[in-house]
């Protein structure tokens, strides 16, 4: 039975693995590839640390249909194309949390009025943390080797651009006309050493978070709502959340296995607040972020998704 678990759990490895992996290295070339094309699209749209930034942020989180891990890499290509953190802040909690899968997901199990309830009460919370962390000094949540990255690509990217300059005023003096011919595969090549070159300073956070995650998720008890939380009442709805946050899971995955419970016998209330934070936060997702963040963010960050976990199930609890 215990190498039954510890052959799934390799099997979950790898494949959360490949698929963090993947998802970092295409997101990464993407969003260069889009910096370079359209050099002021982020800072046209997501720079300034204000309310149409933060929508658009939730707009674009609901689009990309990630789990908690996989949204790291888009945070990461943000980061570095200097997005403020109260913006990033509302699409890494978007992602995993509201996305169309998700909603249609919850309007066929839960019906439409939990649905409107759960994505407005996101929203309204979503916001209400952005504008906080915008308040905050966030600089002192970096790491400093994250810090010193940034600035080193700012320091090569000045350097890159004074050196075209140069060559625009040189061939201009000269009457010489320039064209620029980029091959595909020289573009491709370029964007993937730049990705590969992030990658590899996030390597070994990949490795144990996804070693966590699949540990976790083949050897968590199945029957650990009917057992430990189906008699506690509201006070099942705090536990449920500081045992999600602690889970790796995606919520899409979990809604019908919550629907099975519900109808079981476990109130609903106590399974919104463990999909929350369960899917908005995870021991993995935790460690990833370690490469960029301080270790005062990552308990705020898992206390604010712990706290709106809490909410949401209380209310649910008492509607």
């Amino acid at each position: 039975m215990f190498f039954d678990k510890l052959f799934i759990s390799l099997k979950e490895f790898i494949f959360l693995f490949c698929e963090i992996s993947f998802l970092f290295l295409l997101i990464n070339m993407i969003v260069f590839y889009i910096d370079k094309k359209y050099t002021n699209l982020f800072k046209d749209h997501l720079k300034k640390d204000g309310f149409q930034a933060y929508i658009k942020a939730i707009i674009l989180g609901s689009l990309t249909p990630f789990c908690s891990c996989s949204s790291i890499p888009l945070l990461n290509a943000f980061l570095r194309a200097k997005v403020p953190l109260g913006v990033c802040i509302s699409y890494l909690i978007t992602s995993p949390l509201i996305n169309p899968i998700v909603v249609a997901m919850f309007i066929v199990s839960f019906g439409i009025k939990v649905t409107l309830f759960y994505v407005s009460f996101l929203i309204f919370a979503i916001l209400i943390v952005s504008f906080f962390i915008s308040k905050i000094n966030t600089q002192k949540f970096f790491n400093e080797y994250f810090l010193n990255d940034l600035n080193d690509d700012t320091s090569n990217s000045y350097c890159n651009n004074q050196k075209l300059n140069f060559i625009f005023k040189a061939n201009f003096q000269s009457n010489k006309i320039i064209r620029f011919k980029i091959k595909k595969e020289n573009l491709l090549k370029e964007l993937f050493l730049k990705s590969f070159k992030d990658y590899k300073k996030i390597f070994i956070y990949i490795i144990i978070g996804m070693a966590i995650g699949a540990i976790i998720h083949s050897f968590f008890p199945k029957d650990f709502f009917e057992i430990y939380l189906k008699d506690y009442g509201i006070l099942a709805v705090f536990i449920a959340a500081f045992t999600g946050v602690l889970l790796y899971m995606n919520c899409t995955a979990m809604i019908p296995v919550a629907l099975t419970l519900i109808q079981s016998g476990i109130p609903l209330g106590i399974m919104m607040s463990f999909l929350i934070a369960g899917a908005g936060c995870s021991l993995p997702e935790l460690i990833l972020l370690k490469r960029i963040f301080k270790l005062s963010f990552l308990i705020l960050f898992a206390s604010i998704i712990v706290l709106i976990a809490i909410i949401f199930g209380i209310l649910i609890f008492f509607i």
